[in-house]
């Protein structure tokens, strides 16, 4: 077997300490040495499933004894808690215990109609880091909450249907990141990540360089920002 490589972006993210959307782990006992990936929920005939990683190579969950009661969600990305087994698994590049999975915000492009675009919200939010996972758009970002984990924000990814068109760039589809913080205190800033997946535009993506996200940003108002689909992780 190769040697299990965490992805850089993996390695990123472990710094991510958004209350509002991201829940702590809890104490773990000798699961404190479990090693950490990002990966995709795949679901197999029901109730089985394995883990598509960002890298391309695939895990199979042989030992789930710590995550029993974990409500499988085909398309859910997460972060992967977990220590390898010896045993190989034909079809798969890594057989493992799984000690914990961290569900990743996962959620479809949505198509915005000019009625809608109050409820989905506008407040200033930074796109700190963006990329492509196979049929997902990653984008960690950063926002100022209240710390209370009863207060939850809304994130979206939208094509907004009122737009004029005139930041769009020629070869690229233009997509908003949208955040309504519902009125909460700004008081500290917080890091998080969300997926978007990319299937219901994937017929739109085809011969285009990639995307163009427009995002009202914290500090430096309304910014767009590109991200090529040559650069995707695969």
């Amino acid at each position: 077997m190769k040697k299990f490589k965490i992805t850089l972006n993996a390695f990123l993210l472990l710094v991510i300490t958004m209350p509002l959307l991201q829940s702590c782990l809890d104490d773990w006992d000798d699961r404190e040495r479990s090693s950490l990936t990002i990966g995709t929920i795949r679901i197999i005939e029901g109730k089985d499933y394995y883990f598509s990683l960002d890298d391309g190579s695939k895990m199979y969950p042989s030992d789930t004894a710590y995550i029993n009661n974990y409500a499988l969600t085909e398309g859910q990305r997460a972060f992967i808690y977990f220590n390898l087994l010896d045993e190989k698994m034909d079809g798969y590049d890594y057989n493992a215990q799984i000690n914990h999975i961290e569900n990743i915000l996962t959620k479809d492009i949505y198509s915005m109609p000019e009625e809608k675009a109050d409820s989905i919200g506008d407040d200033r939010i930074n796109a700190t880091n963006l990329w492509i996972t196979g049929d997902y758009l990653n984008i960690q970002y950063q926002l100022f909450h209240n710390d209370n984990p009863e207060k939850k924000h809304m994130l979206n990814l939208v094509i907004n249907e009122a737009s004029d068109g005139k930041n769009d760039k020629e070869g690229y589809i233009t997509l908003e990141f949208r955040h309504n913080a519902y009125k909460d205190e700004q008081r500290l800033l917080g890091t998080g990540l969300v997926s978007f997946k990319l299937d219901k535009i994937a017929n739109q993506l085809e011969g285009k360089k990639g995307l163009n996200i427009r995002v009202r940003s914290l500090y430096d108002g309304e910014r767009y920002i590109t991200v090529n689909l040559k650069d995707k992780e695969m």
